[in-house]
């Protein structure tokens, strides 16, 4: 593991994203606490580390998250998001803010990306990758 997700505390024995830890240290690896997911978005942090975000950025979720380019989890480094893949992939389950393990998950690699508000009060953002530069699937 690269220090970024060693250095997460942990649930269950597996390292807790920053985006699944909210304000007052409650751990959850199936939710995105939205204030996290925010803060990932406007101050451009790593969903998986929480250190700032280089380029590429990206994306990982379900196949149907890249399909529709609208992802829940938020955008993550590179090298973070090959790291969580590699833990939580093939362990199925609810990780990663997924309540239900996707069949085929998803990394998708972009330029940039904005931050979908919600409609309604109590739904969570979402992520729109705006300029892909690669979508890599995997089983």
């Amino acid at each position: 593991m690269t220090a970024g997700l060693a250095g997460r505390p942990s649930l269950g024995g597996l390292p807790v994203p920053f985006a699944c830890e909210d304000d007052g240290g409650a751990l959850d690896h199936s939710v995105v606490v939205k204030r996290r997911a925010i803060r990932c978005a406007l101050s451009r942090v790593c969903g998986i580390c929480g250190d700032p975000l280089t380029r590429p950025v990206a994306f990982i979720g379900g196949s149907d998250e890249a399909d529709a380019e609208l992802f829940a989890f938020p955008p993550v480094h590179l090298e973070c998001a090959h790291e969580a893949l590699e833990v939580f992939a093939p362990i199925g389950g609810r990780h990663l803010g997924h309540v239900e393990a996707p069949l085929t998950w998803a990394l998708v690699t972009t330029g940039g990306f904005d931050l979908i508000r919600p409609t309604r009060r109590g739904d969570p953002v979402a992520f729109h990758p705006n300029s892909v530069l690669e979508t890599q699937l995997i089983d």
